[in-house]
């Protein structure tokens, strides 16, 4: 009988392996997800605290905008972003950074203006309370101030959508991360001192009269207890009052390093 051999086919090399291409996200740095924690925080905050608004919430929202400004400076001072940010220094990128940070600043001023002028018309009150004098009003310039206060809010605004108008497809996940951060932070600035300037429990219903009828009864004794207008002492008052005004200026002082940061990479 013929034999017939078996031939085999030929194997593969057991040494191959089939790679399948993924493609991982890139993993953002700790700074890039305190802000983010920062900013999911501030927006549940606000959420919450929208349908009892106060000079107690309002501040509760400053301090809490004070903490993520301090954040934001921080990733914009990393090693990472900014050299990231000098290689776009030609673009228009990082002079519309500074020029948001200038309209942040301006912004800052103002409200730290119209604070002064309320812890100036507190200690107006106090003295004519103690007088027994009636019908106190308060300088015809915190008129122009409050007015001040909020062109600088609708300045914020327009650099904002400037900002928004970046493309972020034509950047690494660092700087989009960083451009996403500096949105939403100025936009919940946007929300929050809006929100503060126009608090009828600091400030009363009618901006455009210099009688500031709500500040004097807020720190007044009840005759009766009002949801829209609660009563506070007037220590209370001045300690929220302080506490604001100190938020405001270490606001100020970090959108000054901020600026430092950026224009030193200009200068590059």
């Amino acid at each position: 009988m013929k034999m017939v051999s078996l031939v085999s086919s030929p194997s593969l090399p057991t040494n191959v392996r089939h790679v399948r291409s993924i493609s991982l996200p890139s993993r953002s740095h700790p700074c890039i997800l305190q802000v983010e924690e920062e900013l999911a925080q501030l927006k549940s905050w606000e959420a919450s605290s929208s349908s009892t608004a106060n000079v107690e919430t309002a501040c509760g929202s400053i301090v809490r905008l004070k903490r993520l400004y301090t954040s934001v400076n921080d990733l914009i001072s990393l090693p990472q972003t900014q050299q990231a940010l000098s290689h776009r220094k030609d673009d228009k990128l990082v002079v519309e950074l500074l020029d948001l940070s200038m309209s942040l600043l301006d912004l800052c001023g103002s409200i730290k203006d119209v604070m002064e002028q309320v812890n100036e018309h507190t200690r107006n009150i106090q003295s004519a309370l103690r007088r027994r004098k009636e019908g106190l009003k308060s300088d015809p310039s915190s008129l122009w101030k409050m007015k001040d206060a909020k062109r600088a809010i609708l300045a914020l605004k327009k650099m904002n959508n400037k900002i928004e108008g970046i493309a972020l497809l034509d950047l690494d996940h660092h700087l989009s991360s960083l451009i996403r951060s500096v949105r939403d932070t100025c936009a919940l600035s946007v929300s929050i001192f809006g929100s503060f300037i126009s608090s009828k429990s600091i400030f009363g219903s009618k901006p455009k009269s210099t009688n500031w009828t709500i500040v004097s009864n807020l720190i007044r004794k009840p005759k009766k207890a009002s949801v829209d207008q609660p009563r506070i002492s007037n220590e209370a008052l001045e300690s929220h009052t302080e506490v604001i005004e100190e938020s405001l200026e270490c606001m100020s002082r970090t959108l000054i390093k901020a600026r430092v940061s950026l224009l030193n990479i200009r200068s590059q």
